[in-house]
């Protein structure tokens, strides 16, 4: 915690108030860590501990209130999401645990909860969720909070030298009696899973509550989940015929704990030997338990530019071993531990060695070289440089974990190489002590030559529009932070001080408001968000610039602190982005001039609700079930019969599928909306009807391609739906196969089917998908993409990786029912032969075969369940991309026929076409129609923009011609 001594003491208090209050709310941060530390540092700086004693618990009295209000208002909801993702940790048996606590001991629950780290946070909350009353969590809050503060800070006060003491006297028996603890610890853990498997499976099993039984649950009158025998044999002392496996489990724990150890000298030779050098350096020297950084033997091992004026060129060898506080020491050890083992493993000894001291001597050398050369300048910065000293393996780790992102997957791949090139980017601007420099240096250097390392060509990683997305919010809440964390302690960066003065304490309120404002729907995607993100961008950058201009026009000093300066490098990188990542913001289309009555405003949500209606009241094809994406807009005719919904691009506005309504007024409602458009300035134009008779007379119809289309209606579903058996072998392992709805899929496959799409997008590079599908499977929580009734069939295997997931949207019925389903999306396993071999290789890849065979199972389970369940029809290829082997006609469907070629690899519409054929599934014909065959270039950029995210018209030729070269 060495991190809060640079704060001054009212400071101080107000961080241990602010930390230990948020951690009352339920965000799991170390409030006692940092309530012992600044205890600690009162003690050494003469500030009275009672102040930090009151500060403590006047931040658990208020975090504590604000979470019982916070549970009062959306405990049952959180609970029943929790419950929902995650109904082995939080069950009936935990709830019914929590509750029967609750009522049975009340307010002293909160009152002993204060004191047990798991319980502090979650007893505001939960108090609030039992709707226990308020005076009597008060009183119970109030005085846990006071004799808590009290009792860790007296105490902390009492022992805190005589442990010191004790750490340097016996120093050697402290780390043993700690390794021994650590060692026990992971014992008692191993016994306790390895007993806990050995239950049955059925008392085992989640279970998922209900919301009437999660209200019952929490109600003041409800009864709590009975005991079961299960529950009472387990906590029960063991009897003596149960001596026998209690003790052959407690070897079993103690082999399985040894075994990493042992594992960990045979693969990992080196990370291994470092780790103990360096673990035992620090015991001799004391680093573990107090700064070293004043030692009188400090000089002659640590390395700088002074020790290299002095001679001394052996520390820049030394000075890896050791660091100056232990803080840092815990930070090497578990970071060289995990990426240094990491690269090893994947590189082998030689090349992890040559790694870590590579990347050791180029950070050190290149930071000392970049002082020396600075220092010429006579910048105050450069000139404290040249006469710092620094010790530690961070530039090597460092190197070993640019290394370790080469090789992984996308998405991770980019986000860690951002989140790396991020952080000692924003240490050297704002702090820029040498080791951020010596960082900086090594950090960039090795995520530029990692590739080279691997022994093989990997791509480059393309961002995904997700990634985009994700990019542009986070840089913007990164710099409201840094701006929020130099406002209470402010730094000496390269640039200058960061101390405030009035006028930029209000540009970062401001900021911060803003901010937060459009943080939410820039994630979203949203286009009036990305607007209000640039404007914010270059509003900082003209205010700094003009900063600048009248400091050096007038000859008189910048008036603002350099804070301005020093967030200006932020905001350039944060333009970069934005520009770069504009595509991605399309929810809230482009706000021209030229746009139907109902695109935007209050009119677009009058729009929607009317075509909602509609589809409730008349049903629709299998395109409506795509109608109300946001990134679609709704054409209502003056009559309110009919619904368009549309996508408007490049001055064209195209039609998805037939009206929504009377199916009587579908040529009506299309004459209506091609008249609407043209009104406008726009081209009218249909894309994937079914019926060519309902466009205009003397319009361009142009055959697209062809929906196939499965009648459930005499399909028996107590028989498999596809050419297999249900148990579906694919190879030799078993696989198994669920159909849920896409919010009720558990979080491990949702994460995997969003890095299979990343996977496909950024290393394959395929494109991504929009329009009329793609976007339901990897959809994030709380899009507006209402995917409650999207379904998603996932195919896994015996390690629960994902090998396919096949998304379905609902086709409306008349009267609100659900007339059949309609294929949307498809994501599947990279085969073994893409994955690659040595460091890109995961153990136990699919191959192709594999994946095909899951592909098939999912679509053939799914179609089962739909019939069983009473649907009608399954369409496996209404989105208008799956081509009937005829030539293309006409530019926009050569352009239609290039997408799906470029996409073909991930969907497999061969595939979907063979596992449709053999179900006797009827082929549909779809139509592209437009005015005249001068339209056809507009509108097959416009068609391509939809489908395709960041397309640009350069690009359009190589689409339609994409036939031809193949």
């Amino acid at each position: 915690m060495d991190w809060l001594a640079d704060f001054p003491p009212g400071v101080l208090l107000l961080v241990v108030f602010l930390v230990v209050a948020v951690e009352s709310l339920g965000v799991p941060l170390p409030g006692e860590t940092v309530l012992i530390g600044a205890t600690l540092l009162a003690a050494s700086s003469g500030l009275n501990p009672v102040f930090v004693a009151a500060a403590a618990a006047g931040g658990a009295i208020l975090g504590d209130s604000i979470g019982y209000w916070i549970g009062k208002r959306y405990g049952r909801r959180l609970l029943s999401v929790l419950n929902r993702r995650f109904p082995k940790h939080v069950g009936p048996k935990r709830l019914g645990a929590a509750v029967h606590l609750m009522r049975r001991w009340g307010p002293w629950a909160v009152f002993v909860g204060r004191f047990i780290a798991v319980l502090r946070i979650f007893s505001g909350p939960l108090a609030g969720m039992f709707r226990m009353t308020y005076p009597h969590f008060l009183v119970a809050n109030a005085a846990g909070g006071i004799a808590w503060a009290s009792l860790v800070v007296t105490v902390v006060t009492v022992l805190g030298s005589a442990a010191t003491e004790f750490l340097h006297r016996f120093s050697w028996a402290a780390l043993a009696l700690a390794g021994a603890a650590a060692v026990v610890i992971a014992v008692v853990v191993v016994f306790r899973i390895r007993r806990r498997a050995a239950q049955p499976a059925a008392d085992r099993a989640p279970v998922s509550m209900t919301e009437a039984e999660l209200d019952e649950l929490l109600s003041p009158s409800g009864s709590v989940p009975a005991t079961t025998d299960a529950d009472v044999r387990m906590d029960a002392p063991p009897t003596p015929a149960d001596s026998a496996p209690v003790r052959t489990d407690l070897r079993a724990a103690i082999a399985v704990v040894l075994t990493p150890l042992r594992w960990a000298l045979r693969t990992t030779p080196a990370t291994t030997a470092f780790v103990a050098v360096f673990v035992a350096l620090g015991v001799v020297t004391g680093g573990l338990w107090r700064p070293i950084d004043q030692a009188a033997w400090y000089p002659a091992f640590a390395y700088g530019v002074p020790s290299l004026e002095a001679g001394r060129w052996w520390t820049v060898l030394t000075g890896m071993f050791i660091t100056a506080d232990p803080l840092a020491y815990l930070i090497a050890i578990v970071a060289a531990a995990v990426f240094g083992g990491w690269v090893e493993v994947r590189f082998g000894t030689l090349r992890v060695s040559a790694i870590f001291v590579a990347g050791h001597l180029l950070g050190v050398l290149g930071a000392l070289g970049a002082a020396l050369a600075l220092a010429r300048l006579d910048w105050p910065w450069a000139q404290s440089l040249v006469t710092t000293l620094d010790v530690g393996p961070s530039c090597g780790i460092l190197a070993c974990v640019a290394t370790a992102t080469a090789f992984m997957r996308s998405p991770y791949r980019l986000r860690w190489r951002l989140l790396l090139l991020s952080w000692v980017s924003i240490a050297l601007l704002y702090v820029g002590k040498i080791d951020d420099l010596e960082h900086f240096i090594t950090t960039v250097v090795f995520v530029i030559v990692a590739r080279l390392l691997l022994g093989e060509h990997r791509s480059t990683p393309r961002p995904t529009m997700r990634d985009w997305r994700l990019f542009a919010v986070s840089g913007l809440l990164v710099i409201g932070a840094v701006q929020l964390l130099v406002t209470l302690v402010p730094l000496d960066g390269p640039l200058g001080s960061t101390t405030l003065t009035q006028g930029s304490i209000l540009d970062v309120g401001v900021d911060t408001i803003a901010i937060l404002v459009i943080a939410n729907w820039l994630r979203r995607g949203h286009r009036w968000a990305w607007w209000a993100a640039m404007v914010l961008t270059v509003g900082n950058l003209l205010v700094t610039l003009a900063l600048i201009a009248l400091a050096w026009l007038a000859q008189v000093p910048v008036v603002a602190s350099t804070i301005w300066i020093s967030a200006s490098v932020l905001w350039v990188g944060q333009a970069v982005v934005l520009v770069l990542s504009r595509h991605a913001f399309r929810v809230a289309a482009n706000q021209t001039r030229r746009r139907l009555p109902g695109a935007i405003g209050p009119g677009a949500r009058r729009a929607r609700a009317k075509a909602a209606q509609l589809l409730r009241e008349h049903g629709g094809g299998p395109l409506a079930a795509s109608a109300l994406r946001p990134e679609n807009r709704v054409f209502v005719t003056a009559d309110g019969g009919h619904a368009v919904a549309y996508q408007q691009h490049a001055g064209v506005a195209l039609a998805l599928g037939e009206p929504i309504g009377d199916p009587g007024g579908a040529v009506a409602a299309v004459s209506a909306f091609a008249t609407a458009a043209e009104q406008e300035g726009l081209t009218p134009a249909v894309f994937a009807t079914r019926d060519a008779r309902i466009v205009p007379e003397g319009w361009r119809v142009s055959p697209l391609g062809r929906d196939l289309v499965f009648d459930l209606s005499g399909a028996d579903a107590s028989e498999p739906a596809g050419p297999d058996d249900a148990t579906g072998a694919i190879g030799a392992d078993p696989t198994t196969s669920i159909l849920l709805a896409a919010r009720e899929l558990p979080w491990e496959l949702r994460s995997q089917i969003r890095a299979l799409s990343s996977v496909w997008v950024s290393d394959r590079h395929v494109p991504e998908l929009g329009l009329t599908v793609g976007s339901s499977i990897d959809a994030p929580d709380g899009d507006d993409r209402e995917p409650t009734a999207v379904r998603v069939s996932v195919v896994t295997d015996a390690a629960g990786t994902v090998l396919a997931a096949v998304s379905w949207l609902p086709i409306p019925g008349a009267g609100g029912t659900v007339h059949g389903w309609a294929l949307d999306a498809v994501r599947r396993a990279l085969p073994d032969d893409d994955v690659g071999t040595a460091a890109g290789a995961s153990a136990g890849a699919p191959s192709g075969e594999h994946t095909s065979r899951a592909v098939e199972r999912a679509l053939t389970d799914a179609c089962r369940r739909f019939a069983s369940e009473g649907a009608a029809m399954v369409s496996f290829a209404a989105s208008g991309l799956a081509q009937d082997g005829t030539e293309p006609d006409g530019v926009a469907v050569r352009t239609m026929a290039g997408i799906a070629h470029r996409v073909d690899p991930l969907v497999g519409f061969a595939e979907i076409a063979d596992v449709a054929e053999r179900l006797s599934a009827t082929a549909v014909p779809l139509f592209l129609a437009c005015r005249e065959d001068a339209d056809q270039p507009r509108v097959a950029y416009a068609a391509a923009a939809g489908f395709l995210t960041g397309i640009r018209l350069r690009d359009l030729p190589g689409l339609s011609g994409s036939l031809l070269a193949r």
